[in-house]
């Protein structure tokens, strides 16, 4: 999985990619010094909680995938089954191109199979 995050991470304007449990838990990260991974991680887990609670209050599905702007940069989280990747991208950058990168990532760790958490 190192080996996905790190070719990901090769795409102009990614700073730093991970899979996160849905509860918080680190799979896999390949972040840049310039980001702690326990806060990345632990912010990731809240939105996606959020959202899915969110989603669930108004009788809709779960998602597949979400965007976050913020003013210092922007998360990609994808739904890859038992968890998710997280892409932290520079704020600037246009998602159409990265977004074939970041889908192409999202499959090949879907395709590893069930994870072993613990």
């Amino acid at each position: 999985m190192r080996k996905i995050l790190d070719a990901l991470n090769e795409t102009i304007g990614i700073r730093g990619s991970m899979v996160v449990s849905g509860d918080g838990m680190v799979i896999a990260s390949c972040l840049g010094r310039q980001l702690d991974e326990d806060k990345v991680a632990a912010m990731a887990s809240n939105a996606v909680m959020s959202i899915r609670r969110a989603l669930g209050n108004q009788g809709l599905p779960d998602f597949g995938r979400f965007t976050l702007t913020a003013s210092h940069g922007k998360l990609v989280f994808t739904d890859t089954g038992i968890a998710y990747l997280v892409v932290v991208m520079d704020r600037y950058i246009v998602l159409g191109p990265t977004d074939i990168e970041i889908e192409s990532a999202a499959m090949r760790i879907r395709s590893l199979g069930e994870m072993k958490i613990g």
